[in-house]
């Protein structure tokens, strides 16, 4: 039997999840919510989303941003700006791109969502360790993926759930995104910690995060439902309540990320 190819991880994170799984989910997630917009009428994309500045429309002008420096930094071109604030940047690259009207906002989404699945989907082993970029740093590449993976996925739920359409929820797609999301405790706080989150075990020491997957369960063995996987997602995203999400918990976890909640709620 052939060994599985090593995981390349950063110097600063390690997340256990399969490189191989994860880009899947995101080749999959990707391509149902191209196929879903493709159905948004004019009325739908100037709807509000979920996030309080922005139109629907908006939601999709932002995924098209995050391709693009994608592309640019994978490929090593160019980025559109000097810096980078995750509170403050997107939403300035959204306001100069209302320019375009929306429907072709909605086209040119499309195309670039089903480009990205293609070109991630298609990646092999030999691409997981190539050096990339996301707002948690210098990452490899498959890490910079798990990344853009987390904020599309959210942003399926913020553009398509106030309209009343259904939002698929799998363990497929929940179990990278959690794992990453939950990496994300080093970035809100330098205390150590160590934590369990519906089956992500993380721990920070000396600035390294460290998160072991083992399943969809509570600190207490308690299975969680899909949707409250989702639920703790989009809370810990700013999107809802961290300390209902994660209600039971110890107050030192629902503290520190309700402090990564807040970061991403919060101007600068």
């Amino acid at each position: 039997m052939a060994r599985a190819p090593e995981v390349p991880q950063a110097e600063h994170i390690r997340v256990d999840v399969d490189p191989a799984a994860a880009i899947a989910g995101y080749a999959g997630h990707r391509l149902r919510f191209a196929d879903e917009v493709t159905s948004l009428t004019d009325a739908d994309l100037a709807a509000p989303s979920r996030c309080s500045k922005w139109t629907v429309a908006d939601v999709l002008r932002h995924g098209c941003d995050v391709d693009a420096w994608m592309q640019a930094i994978w490929s090593g071109g160019p980025l559109p700006f000097t810096s980078f604030d995750p509170r403050t940047t997107p939403h300035d690259s959204v306001v100069e791109g209302r320019e375009l009207p929306d429907g072709e906002v909605r086209d040119r989404y499309v195309a670039s969502a089903r480009a990205m699945a293609d070109d991630v989907g298609s990646s092999g082993p030999e691409r997981w360790g190539l050096p990339s970029l996301c707002p948690a740093g210098p990452v490899p590449w498959w890490m910079s993926t798990l990344h853009v993976f987390y904020d599309s996925w959210v942003h399926e739920r913020d553009a398509l759930m106030p309209l009343g359409r259904s939002v698929p929820v799998s363990p497929e797609e929940t179990t990278p995104v959690l794992a990453w999301v939950v990496s994300l405790i080093g970035h809100v706080g330098t205390d150590p910690l160590e934590v369990d989150v519906c089956g992500v075990h993380a721990v920070l020491r000396d600035g390294v995060v460290s998160t072991l997957t083992a399943g969809s369960a509570d600190g207490d063995g308690t299975p969680r439902s899909a949707a409250g996987v989702a639920a703790i997602i989009d809370a810990v995203s700013g999107r809802g309540s961290v300390e209902d999400a994660l209600a039971g918990y110890d107050p030192a976890v629902v503290h520190r990320l309700g402090a990564l909640a807040r970061f991403f709620d919060t101007e600068p």
